[in-house]
């Protein structure tokens, strides 16, 4: 039998290498790498013992082995307790207040008062020499206690979970347990109180470790039962800008990565306290956080986003999404939730708003700028071809237009008229009642005459009381009946004067001239025919002022 001791060692040695480099170590693979490593001190430290002659370090050796043996109990009630989904009742404070009996019993083997856990009588036959003491038996109780307890929490989880995931996590660490108890007893009954019955001992409990250690391999390398999630790798995750939180689907914390850590303050295996999480946000920041969450709850397969702002060493805009995270049956195992500081964005964001708006205003402001400069520029234009007192064109303007309109109805043989007016005794009305009636009595005349004319008639000051009207599209009896209209408005138009009712009229007399035939040879200079033709009106008023006044003199021209 001197063999199986060192044989286990390594098959339990090799299954430990091969957990390790073939899984994305989580939690439960750390806590159940931990019971590996004290399956493994029992098999090689038994074995040492073996090779050992002196007495003194063969009890040095078998202790060692014991020690492993009496931290058997509490690693199986962790690894229980973890598997089960309620490693949120497990805290440091705590870790040691459940290890005391499996320490005790440490200090017990390493103390080893007076032989009384473990001696070695050499007296007698060498596969009867080793002698165990009552501590032992104390040591041997602490593990069937922790075992108990294992077992209850085990039993209580496969009755009430209805998780499929939970209950195979659960089912292959109660086999391994049944597994490792069994051998363990039978080594108890075999090696400890049935030794005066055998030639040698039997390793049993060894055979048994690497056999529960070779089952236990089988289901996280086949079945995965250690990996909670599969994309919540550790070592990637901490490399991530995003924080994130992976829960199952109890709200028990699987993962978190470093991210997460300075903003929300977590552990592994703690249950999501939403409550205690918003408390330690502002009062607005802690009301979204309490909302986000009661939507998550209400919506367990949809993605939910939602952003939040809060106050954490700085100001934050921070995006919370939650995803649901599926078995190979559509069915929810648990959740990520992802937090991405997009602090940074929304100040880029807003400073781009910012500029847009400032741009905004200094558009709108030019635009402010280019309309007033538009109704200046207009203003201007209207000036420099009104009169400032009448408001009708004034006499630049009218010369300008009949150069246009000459040529143009000297090319097409369209016939005009043209009116020259002046008003009777005018200065007269200055001389006698001043200048501010003489002025309210141009304006009032010009009213007047804008009233007999039509809308495409053009009415020119054209220097002091004297005024042209221009009449496109007019032959000589259209112009003979708007001028009788003109003076007629005027004659009959009254111009009250100071706060009574006195008021004064005036007449005008005026110079017709119509133009109906053009000669080919005026195209070549119709500057010139414009010069004649005003002389001609001017002639024609002057003619009309001569004979009396209040009167009109027409004029046709070829």
């Amino acid at each position: 039998m001197f063999w199986i001791d060192p044989a286990m060692f390594l098959i339990l040695f090799c299954l430990f290498f091969y957990v390790f480099s073939s899984n994305s170590i989580t939690v439960l693979h750390r806590i159940y790498l931990l019971l590996h490593i004290i399956f493994m001190i029992w098999p090689i430290c038994q074995f040492v013992a073996q090779t050992a002659s002196n007495s003194g370090y063969q009890l040095l050796y078998l202790s060692g082995s014991y020690v492993g043996l009496s931290l058997l109990g509490v690693g199986w009630f962790v690894l229980t307790v973890f598997s089960t989904g309620q490693s949120y009742v497990v805290r440091k404070s705590r870790i040691f207040m459940m290890a005391i009996p499996a320490l005790v019993s440490v200090a017990a083997i390493v103390i080893n008062p007076s032989g009384m856990f473990l001696s070695i009588n050499d007296t007698i036959e060498s596969e009867k020499q080793l002698q165990h003491g009552p501590l032992y038996w104390v040591m041997i109780g602490q593990l069937l206690v922790y075992v108990a307890v294992s077992f209850a929490i085990m039993i209580y989880k496969l009755r009430t979970s209805d998780s499929k995931r939970y209950r195979t996590l659960v089912r292959t660490v109660l086999i391994g347990l049944m597994t490792q108890l069994l051998f363990s007893l039978a080594d108890l009954f075999v090696n400890v109180m049935f030794i005066d019955h055998l030639d040698h001992y039997v390793p049993l409990i060894s055979v048994g470790m690497a056999l529960t250690a070779i089952y236990l391999v089988h289901a996280i390398g086949r079945n995965k039962v250690l990996d909670i999630i599969q994309i919540a790798q550790r070592d990637v995750i901490n490399t991530m800008s995003t924080g994130i939180i992976v829960l199952d689907e109890f709200e028990t914390i699987i993962e978190v990565n470093k991210v997460i850590k300075p903003i929300i303050r977590l552990r592994i295996g703690d249950k999501l306290d939403t409550a205690m999480i918003a408390a330690t946000f502002k009062e607005e920041a802690a009301k979204e956080f309490e909302v986000f969450f009661n939507e998550v709850r209400n919506r367990p397969m949809d993605r939910v986003e939602f952003e939040l702002e809060l106050e954490h060493d700085r100001f934050r805009h921070i995006i919370i999404q939650s995803a649901p995270i599926l078995d190979q049956r559509r069915a929810a195992i648990g959740r990520v939730l992802t937090f991405q500081d997009v602090t940074e964005l929304r100040l880029l964001v807003e400073e781009s708003n910012r500029h847009n708006a400032q741009l905004h205003d200094r558009n709108r402001d030019l635009m402010l700028m280019q309309d007033e400069l538009s109704q200046a520029n207009k203003k201007l234009e209207q000036m420099a071809i009104t009169d400032g007192l009448t408001g009708c064109y004034n006499r630049r303007y009218l010369l300008l237009q009949l150069e246009q309109e000459v040529l143009m109805n000297l090319k097409f043989g369209i016939s005009f008229s043209i009116f020259l007016f002046d008003l009777d005794y005018f200065k007269l009305i200055n001389d006698k009642y001043g200048h501010l009636v003489g002025d309210e009595v141009l304006c009032s005349t010009v009213n007047a005459v804008k009233g007999a004319l039509r809308k495409t008639d053009i009415l020119a000051r054209y220097g002091g009381e004297e005024f042209t009207v221009y009449l496109p599209h007019t032959n000589r009896e259209q112009a003979d009946l708007i001028a009788e209209l003109v003076k007629e408005a005027v004659e009959s138009n009254r111009v009250h004067i100071g706060t009574g009712e006195q008021s004064i009229s005036v007449t005008i007399s005026m110079g017709v001239v119509t133009i109906e035939h053009f000669e080919p040879s005026v195209i070549e200079d119709p500057k010139a025919y414009l010069r004649e033709i005003l002389a001609q009106t001017d002639s024609a008023l002057y003619e009309a002022k001569y004979n009396g006044r209040n009167r009109i003199v027409k004029r046709k021209l070829a």
